[in-house]
């Protein structure tokens, strides 16, 4: 049977076609494959033909995450430092957790396999945006056109000189083996900001696997991208200050670019066709964290879409952080000397609860008032102050505008 299913898909349409078989992609077929016969016949698109460990989740720990089991280490400490101070906080309650990619890219594949109304096809590249004609999405791949009644794209958004986000995140890690022990593998060191300028935010992020081993990313917010090979001697710089001229070799590499916060690339919209994942909602635009948020949507989703409904977009943050986000990253380019003082006083004055909380959407009236209450210097206070009052006002003219 598992079979005969299988070759129908080769050969005819799906009920939904999801473009892109990475963490949005793939966390979507997982939860779909959990629904059984309730799940719509399914079609996973990848260009890869292979998976390689080319990414690292971190989030910060609840009782409650998706995909525990997948997570490889966890941390109950860490550190925020600048070329002057150094802060040690514990997060023993909301522990920093780490989920490989190629753990993940396993787990998913292997789930998959299992779910005889789900297909995942690497090496499927797509050759012409999707078209709907008489009532259905048509997709034209490399091994010819393929049809379903619903279309999840997980695929990057492109953005263009009008729809550039307020900051580009991007980052260059090396998984690194050095022949002495230079860690303290009980410490994530999340941000140090020793390498950073008054013009440039840029700091190393390092999770400690043992004395001798560690993932050590350089980590740039700027108004524009920066590609792997620009990143390469910020990274090098980095770490022959942090390593202090010990030897080393790498392991592997990774290497991403994240959109912090609006204006954004505007994601399909048409009916039945949603677009998902890092650059349409799949990430906090403040902090990049993106992988449990990506793993709500999923549920939301595979939940509508098994009671038939059409694919799910990302929600929309809630008006409050929206604003926070907002102005923070605002703040962030027009000052950026301001950075290492800024996330340095934040972490040092808030408890690591409520960070963690608001982090991962999940914070509460109290959480912000204490976040705000931690930022260093009034002009940035009454500016947010501004924001979320003017937000807050528009969103009751639109209220208002809806009643009428």
């Amino acid at each position: 049977m598992r079979g005969s299913v299988r070759s129908d898909m080769m050969k005819g349409d799906a009920d939904l076609i999801i473009l892109g078989g990475g963490c949005a992609g793939l966390s979507l077929a997982m939860r779909l494959a959990n629904l059984g016969k309730s799940s719509p016949k399914t079609l996973v698109l990848e260009s890869r033909a292979e998976y390689l460990h080319d990414r690292t989740w971190c989030f910060w720990g609840d009782p409650g995450d998706a995909l525990g089991e997948l997570v490889t280490r966890q941390w109950n400490a860490f550190s925020v430092s600048t070329a002057t101070s150094r802060i040690v906080r514990n997060c023993t309650a909301v522990p920093y957790r780490m989920i490989p990619s190629d753990s993940f890219y396993s787990a998913a594949q292997e789930r998959i396999a299992r779910a005889p109304g789900i297909e995942l096809r690497r090496g499927s590249g797509v050759t012409a945006e999707p078209v709907k004609r008489n009532g259905s999405w048509s997709v034209m791949t490399r091994e010819g056109m393929l049809s379903a009644k619903w279309i999840v794209d997980t695929r990057p958004l492109t953005f263009s000189s009008a729809t550039q986000p307020q900051l580009w995140q991007s980052f260059l890690g090396y998984e690194l083996v050095t022949e002495e022990e230079c860690f303290d593998p009980s410490c994530v060191e999340l941000m140090d900001f020793s390498g950073s300028t008054p013009t440039r935010i840029l700091f190393h992020y390092l999770l400690p696997f043992a004395g001798n081993r560690a993932l050590v990313e350089a980590t740039l917010f700027d108004p524009l991208p920066v590609s792997a090979g620009e990143m390469e001697p910020m990274l090098g710089v980095l770490l022959e200050k942090r390593l202090g001229g010990a030897r080393y070799s790498v392991v592997r590499s990774e290497h991403g670019i994240l959109p912090m916060g609006e204006p954004s690339a505007t994601p399909r919209s048409e009916a039945g066709c949603v677009h998902a994942g890092l650059t349409a909602g799949g990430a906090r635009p403040s902090t990049g964290y993106a992988f449990q948020r990506i793993q709500r949507w999923a549920e939301d989703c595979a939940a509508a879409m098994g009671r038939g409904q059409c694919p799910l977009p990302h929600a929309p943050d809630p008006i409050i952080p929206r604003a926070m986000d907002h102005l923070f990253l605002r703040v962030l380019r027009a000052h950026p000397e301001l950075a290492p003082d800024l996330f340095l006083s934040l972490f040092r004055k808030v408890d690591p609860v409520r960070i963690a909380r608001f982090m991962s959407d999940r914070g509460h009236l109290s959480d912000f008032a204490a976040i705000v209450s931690a930022l260093p210097s009034s002009p940035f206070l009454r500016g947010l102050s501004q924001t979320v009052l003017g937000s807050l006002g528009k969103m009751g003219a639109t209220a208002g505008g809806g009643l009428r």
